[in-house]
């Protein structure tokens, strides 16, 4: 996916976001802001959102020295996700077909993201229970059992802490038909899971956990290191999560499924969704529909 001008305002504001939690220092964080800005007019808007985002974080973190400013804020979201997980669990149970609720379980997760919303206006149970009842917007759901039926290797490529309890109730249920490698970031990003966050909630416990070699926004296939590349190309089957991974792996050939909240007008379009809707879209079906 690339990006686009509204991307560079989003820009902007996540440097400001990402500064305040860093800092309550009003002129630091106006300094982090003009070294965000000064980079605008050079950014390459044929790279993807998430690419040109990074930025941001690094010249946070570097300014303030504060290398994972959301560290706190995701052990938090791990244990209120934690606290759910054996009632998320007795759902799955419960239902008349576990794959297709393990699937909406895990998109009403991709609701915790402080990249994009504030800690105050996520509601988990209100987002279980909408996730549970509605459908998604773009359902290839049907190409994803035909996919899994023949699948020996499936890479699941995680979002945000929190959020991965409810993947690993998912990752349980796709134990059960393909084996399962979860990806992490290698560095601290945004809230995105790390390596500690899937040891927290048990993840390396039941499925491989790797990295994906840096500390980025999504997997972008210009930046992650070559081994990496390699280990998606050997899957079968590549799972992404949440808006990162859409707009870094949409163009990745092979079998690709991505499943995310729109949570920005620019991605809601890309995906053919109203922003707010959920989707989980093929690219091997949206490509050749």
């Amino acid at each position: 996916m690339k990006a686009t001008l509204d991307c560079l305002e989003c820009i902007v504001t996540q440097a400001l976001r990402v500064a305040r939690r860093a800092t309550a220092d009003e002129a630091l964080q106006r300094h982090i802001l003009d070294k965000v800005a000064v980079l605008l007019p050079g950014m390459d808007l044929d790279k993807s959102p998430a690419a040109l985002s990074q930025v941001a974080y690094e010249i946070t973190s570097r300014l303030t020295g504060i290398e994972d400013p959301y560290r706190d804020a995701k052990r938090e979201q791990n244990e209120m996700a934690l606290a759910l997980e054996a009632e998320m669990r007795e759902r799955i149970k419960a239902s008349p077909d576990p794959l297709v609720a393990a699937l909406h379980l895990s998109a009403a997760g991709n609701v915790i993201d402080l990249g994009t919303m504030h800690a105050q206006e996520i509601d988990i149970r209100a987002a279980i229970e909408q996730a549970m009842e509605e459908r998604f917007a773009v359902d290839h759901t049907p190409a994803f059992r035909e996919s899994l039926a023949s699948c020996t290797d499936l890479l699941f490529l995680l979002d945000n802490a929190g959020e991965i309890v409810f993947d690993k109730i998912l990752i349980e249920e796709l134990l059960k038909h393909t084996q399962v490698t979860a990806v992490v970031k290698a560095g601290p990003i945004i809230n995105d899971a790390l390596m500690a966050d899937a040891e927290h909630v048990g993840l390396t416990r039941i499925c491989k956990v790797i990295d994906n070699g840096g500390a980025f926004v999504g997997s972008p296939l210009h930046l992650v290191p070559e081994h990496f590349l390699a280990r998606m190309r050997r899957a079968g089957i590549l799972l992404g999560k949440g808006q990162g991974n859409y707009e870094t792996v949409d163009d990745f050939p092979g079998d690709v499924f991505l499943m995310l909240r729109a949570k920005c007008p620019v991605v809601a379009k890309h995906m053919g969704v109203r922003y707010g809707q959920v989707g989980f879209i093929s690219t091997r079906v949206r490509n050749y529909s």
